[in-house]
């Protein structure tokens, strides 16, 4: 019984400190300028990207050839059904392993 009344304490008198070291100090939140201030740190320079991305597709609508598209495009079927009205679905895309991607 001893022993069980002994660790009760011990816990006891380790709770206060357990408790004042979790209440660390709390960050100094910048204010709003301030916060402002470090999303435009670039100078207003556009940002690089780094070499390794691989670029967003440029899609240019209208072709009826692969010629009419820049080079490393295809000119694809981007609808999978004609429109109704006789408008073109064809784009200019970034090909996948070779080919138009599939439209579903």
């Amino acid at each position: 019984m001893k022993k069980h009344v002994l660790v009760l304490l011990a816990l006891l008198a380790l709770l206060p400190c357990a408790q004042a070291m979790a209440q660390a100090a709390p960050a100094p939140v910048p204010d709003t300028a301030q916060f402002l201030a470090t999303l435009s740190a670039g100078g207003g320079a556009p940002a690089q990207t780094p070499n390794d991305l691989t670029p967003a597709p440029l899609f240019r609508t209208g072709c009826s050839l692969t010629s009419d598209c820049p080079t490393g495009q295809l000119c694809c079927n981007v609808c999978g059904n004609p429109p109704a009205d006789g408008g073109s679905c064809r784009a200019c895309v970034t090909p996948v392993r070779g080919r138009c991607p599939l439209i579903v």
